[in-house]
């Protein structure tokens, strides 16, 4: 009886765990996906941006170098979200040519959905190898952007905890995140002894909050990109809106405050085109 109120005790206190876990978890993963949708947005506005100084006539040719060096960044970002895309596609069909359920390798992880697993791989830009995460299969490149977000070895689809002997501190919080295994049931399912209970739900709990503490620490630092992106990318739409109402379609006819002002919008624009492509550093 001693034993059963143990492993219930320790049930509630992983499940609580859990819960948090999760929560945590999946609001990064959101945060995410609302970066990548500021960054596509500012790739609009530089874009609306690099048109108005393609048609000004008498542009330094100066303008047109700057011009390369940011649709080089933007360009490799969306370069890099089309191989994911693609290696996705090819995932899918093999998959379901193989009979296989998910579409970016396990069920867990396809749960996610397309855009939240491209977002978080573009938080990441490479695996914890050094690896460009976009240089991978759809499975992997997902799996290997995961496995950093969330710690540890990815453990995903049916492979997941096996049996109830592989607990968080070994598995990883990600990997039975995305699994959908139950940390509790995994402790209930074995027998242990109470001293054994309580060493597992002290060692699992510590591992949750660690790991808690560190996807906090990332989804920080993706809110202020995304609060510093969506500021750059307003800027400079204002800056473009302020210097198309003059309505001047030739270089020569600006004024020096004109210029000046033409000149901080490349700057701003250089900036945010830098921003864009940021990736988290582990």
């Amino acid at each position: 009886m001693l034993n059963s109120d143990y492993r219930d005790a320790a049930a509630r206190d992983l499940e609580k765990a859990d819960a948090a876990y999760k929560a945590v978890f999946q609001k990064a993963v959101t945060d995410m996906e609302r970066l990548h949708h500021s960054r596509l947005m500012a790739i609009r506005t530089i874009q609306y941006m690099e048109r108005y100084i393609v048609a000004l006539a008498n542009r330094p040719r100066d303008f047109d170098r700057q011009l390369g060096e940011i649709r080089v960044r933007y360009v490799t970002f969306q370069n890099t979200c089309s191989q994911l895309r693609e290696a996705e596609r090819r995932s899918q069909e093999t998959a379901v040519g193989m009979g296989a359920a998910g579409v970016l390798g396990g069920a867990g992880i396809a749960a996610l959905g397309p855009t939240a697993a491209m977002s978080v791989a573009m938080t990441f830009g490479t695996a914890s190898t050094g690896t460009a995460i976009a240089s991978l299969s759809g499975a992997a490149a997902t799996n290997a952007a995961l496995a950093w977000l969330g710690g540890g070895a990815l453990v995903a689809g049916g492979g997941g905890i096996v049996a109830g002997q592989t607990l968080l501190t070994l598995a990883g919080p990600v990997g039975w995140v995305l699994s959908g295994v139950s940390l509790a049931g995994c402790l209930l399912a074995v027998n242990l002894s109470n001293r054994e209970i309580a060493r597992k739900t002290e060692e699992s709990l510590a591992a949750i909050k660690k790991e808690m503490e560190r996807i906090k620490e990332i989804d920080a630092q993706v809110l202020c990109w995304n609060k510093e992106t969506k500021a750059l990318s307003n800027a400079v739409m204002n800056r473009l809106s302020h210097i198309r109402a003059n309505r001047k379609r030739n270089y020569t006819d600006f004024t020096d405050g004109e210029m000046n002002e033409l000149a901080s919008l490349f700057n701003s624009t250089e900036v945010l085109s830098r921003k864009i492509g940021e990736t988290m550093k582990q």
